[in-house]
């Protein structure tokens, strides 16, 4: 079982915890426990994480998106608590994100490749948007598990990519940001046409830039497919 829990969305329902504008989620796989992506701001990073209960010193590894500072803004926390940990960050952001990283006492990996650095557990090659993104995907028992800052490649060049690299295993869940906030109508028909018939996902979990409009079709036509979530939802695949 993959259990994941939501630090920083746009949206909180709940009133110890704050919401803003990015993505960070916490995840447990077995023995593994990993921060995908980490918000703008180490402060809210750290108030909401501590309010959930997520001891961040347990993480094995950190999982960055890509560039934009929505992504990245926690790093100094993550840093603090769990100094040396390893951070898997976008293609050519070495100079950058890597400095960052190093400066707050973490240890940068840049994805240049598929990678797979713990058990059931890998990091996909970088896709251009732009920016460049990867994305986060988790095999449980012959199941992928796919995690997304906000999938700038779009739903059908992401889900096309890892699908080819897992060559006959099934996606059955997404979740994180789908980049359609602001996307005319039929775009939004044409992404949610590749999940749940191209590549027959069965759970979706929109967060951060998702849009309403993707949120409220998939609800109304696919209820058995759409997971609502927020800060301090959790999550289990």
């Amino acid at each position: 079982m993959i259990r994941v829990v939501v630090l920083v969305d746009n949206e909180s329902r709940n009133h110890r915890l704050k919401g803003a504008y990015g993505l960070s989620l916490y995840i447990e796989y077995e023995t593994t426990y990993l921060v995908f992506d980490t918000g703008p701001s180490s402060d809210l990073l750290q108030l909401n994480a501590e309010a959930l209960n997520v001891d961040m010193e347990l993480i094995d590894g950190v999982i960055v998106s890509h560039i934009h500072s929505d992504h990245v803004g926690g790093m100094p926390y993550i840093g603090w608590v769990s100094p040396y940990t390893k951070v898997y960050i976008p293609y050519d952001s070495l100079l950058s994100l890597g400095r960052t990283a190093r400066s707050h006492g973490l240890v940068p990996v840049e994805v240049s490749e598929w990678m797979n650095p713990w058990p059931s557990v890998y990091v996909s090659k970088p896709v251009s948007g732009p920016p460049w993104e990867h994305f986060l995907v988790i095999e449980d028992s012959g199941r992928l598990v796919v995690f997304s800052g906000c999938m700038h490649p779009g739903v059908a060049k992401t889900l096309s990519e890892i699908s080819t690299y897992f060559e006959g295993k099934r996606i059955y869940g997404v979740i994180g940001g789908f980049h359609l906030a602001n996307a005319p109508k039929k775009h939004v028909l044409k992404a949610i046409d590749s999940l749940v018939y191209t590549y027959g996902v069965r759970k979706v979990v929109p967060l951060h830039c998702s849009g309403e409009l993707f949120k409220s079709i998939l609800s109304k036509e696919y209820p058995d497919i759409y997971v609502e979530a927020g800060v301090g939802a959790t999550v289990e695949f």
